[in-house]
């Protein structure tokens, strides 16, 4: 179960963090500020994502 719900919550992030990253990049903010803040959130969202699953396996491994 522990494993259905990471990698559901792992596919979300995934899909919400390419969504807003095509979208900052897509229409980009005239502040520059914003823009890197858009870029950064939407970039630490994919990449928790992936490392999500890659944690869980390793860490359950490690447990055994």
């Amino acid at each position: 179960m522990k494993r259905a719900i990471v990698y559901v919550l792992s596919a979300v992030s995934l899909i919400l963090g390419a969504l807003t990253l095509i979208s900052a990049l897509s229409s980009p903010s005239t502040d520059p500020v914003i823009f890197a803040r858009d870029l950064a959130v939407s970039s630490a969202a994919v990449v928790v994502g992936a490392t999500a699953p890659l944690l869980l396996k390793k860490f359950s491994q490690q447990e055994r």
